[in-house]
């Protein structure tokens, strides 16, 4: 019988991510990583499906690109947005 974790310790987290128990402190600290705190002692657990939807290395980055890569010449909508008397410095870049 197999069965699926669904529930990770911040080592487990750490190990399942392939990053430090630091840097899952920051991911909790920044909001970015929701941590459930049980017991008594309040120990931190995470879901694996949150764990899966953490941006892993470099996705950030591949996001900023497409966003940079943003016009008015291949979306219709930004060029009509755009099309306006007060930016039309702008246009001539």
């Amino acid at each position: 019988m197999v069965i699926a974790k669904e529930w990770f310790t911040v080592v487990e987290a750490a190990e399942y991510l392939c990053v430090s128990r630091r840097t899952i402190y920051k991911l909790t600290k920044e909001g970015r990583l929701p941590a459930f705190r049980i017991g008594k002692e309040r120990h931190r657990r995470f879901r694996k499906e949150d764990l899966d939807k953490v941006p892993l290395p470099g996705e950030e980055t591949a996001n900023l690109e497409a966003l940079l890569k943003l016009s008015g010449k291949t979306d219709a909508v930004l060029a009509e947005l755009w099309d306006n008397e007060k930016d039309a410095a702008y246009d001539r870049i």
